[in-house]
């Protein structure tokens, strides 16, 4: 099944960005999911997701477990590391490959390649602790890139980390699939929802530079993490499941994209209706945190218009390709 991608389309005053549309072309992957044997389910979810695919898997097992009421499967370790894993490699992906030329640096693929290889090699515990040491050490010595970048962006509503059990009076309609809200808006997901208590991303909050809070939290969510391999309890923190009737289980597993939700409600030994809620459904609902951020942004030329919208891209972390359209007012 072909992932689709994300149409941007800015139009562009000469001066400014005065108008910003976000269309996606994702399938509902889930919907064609209904009537699967529930087997055959978990066959197909971690080959349908390219990205994030361990975190797939796992918000599917965690849900199917909810649904035949076996909730003691949401706190097992093994699938909580293997999350925790991919997102480290998804972090550093973005901080040495993506966000290096963003900033007038050259990107980092010899020192990415090597940690993938280390993050390849963790087979327990022992060794996930190991690699934690090293990670920390590491990032003592890293420093954020400065982003000349001083545009101030008014509060958005930021995502919760909720527990399993409370989100399910959120997800209700039909819809919200693929245009959630929160407490009836749009709501950002990932690294920045998730550190803005950090204090250096909370001074960058409050004077509106999210794009560089969104940078350090990012930082900081890998500083979490680290030391999260050596502390299997911390990691359960982020996979969490419930029960919500007969036959129904929801599960929410942290990625670092954001939250990511899966719910299952049974029929006998298949699927009956099954919906996924990824993070890049947030970051880029219509409303959302890309729409409100590049909407009335300075921009002297295009160029300055397709950087500053690449930038805000990687900040917000999709899971599918982008495809930037510029077109005069």
């Amino acid at each position: 099944m072909e992932p689709g991608s994300l149409e941007l389309t800015l139009t562009w005053d000469g001066k400014q960005i005065v108008a910003a549309e976000v269309v996606s072309t994702r399938p509902a992957v889930a919907r064609a999911l209904s009537g699967l044997p529930v087997a055959r389910v978990l066959e197909f979810i971690p080959r349908l997701f390219s990205l994030c695919p361990r975190a797939q898997e796992a918000a599917a097992r965690l849900s199917l477990a909810a649904a035949r009421g076996e909730q003691a499967a949401s706190s097992a370790a093994a699938p909580a590391l293997a999350v925790a894993l991919e997102a480290i490699g998804e972090h550093l992906w973005r901080l040495l490959l993506d966000w290096p030329p963003l900033a007038g640096q050259p990107a980092r693929q010899s020192e990415f390649l090597g940690w993938r290889q280390r993050l390849k090699r963790v087979a327990d515990q022992a060794e996930a602790a190991a690699l934690g040491g090293e990670l920390a050490a590491w990032l003592g010595s890293e420093r954020s890139p400065a982003l000349d970048d001083d545009a101030a962006v008014a509060a958005g509503v930021l995502l919760p980390m909720l527990s399993a059990a409370e989100w399910a009076a959120h997800i209700g309609a039909e819809s919200f699939a693929e245009l959630p809200t929160f407490a009836g808006q749009p709501a950002e997901t990932g690294v920045l929802a998730r550190r803005a208590g950090d204090a250096r991303v909370a001074e960058l909050l409050a004077v509106g530079h999210r794009l560089q809070a969104r940078l350090v939290a990012r930082y900081a969510d890998l500083r979490w993490l680290a030391q999260g391999l050596a502390d299997p309890d911390r990691l359960a923190t982020w996979l969490d499941a419930a029960t919500l009737g007969e036959g129904c289980g929801l599960a929410c597993v942290e990625t670092a994209r954001g939250t990511l939700l899966h719910q299952i409600q049974l029929d006998g030994d298949r699927i009956g209706r099954y919906v996924i809620v990824a993070p890049t459904e947030w970051n880029f609902h219509p409303q959302g945190a890309f729409v409100r951020e590049i909407d009335a942004r300075p921009a002297a030329t295009r160029a300055e218009v397709a950087v500053a919208a690449r930038r805000l891209v990687v900040s917000l972390d999709p899971c599918v390709a982008c495809e930037l359209r510029i077109k005069d007012a």
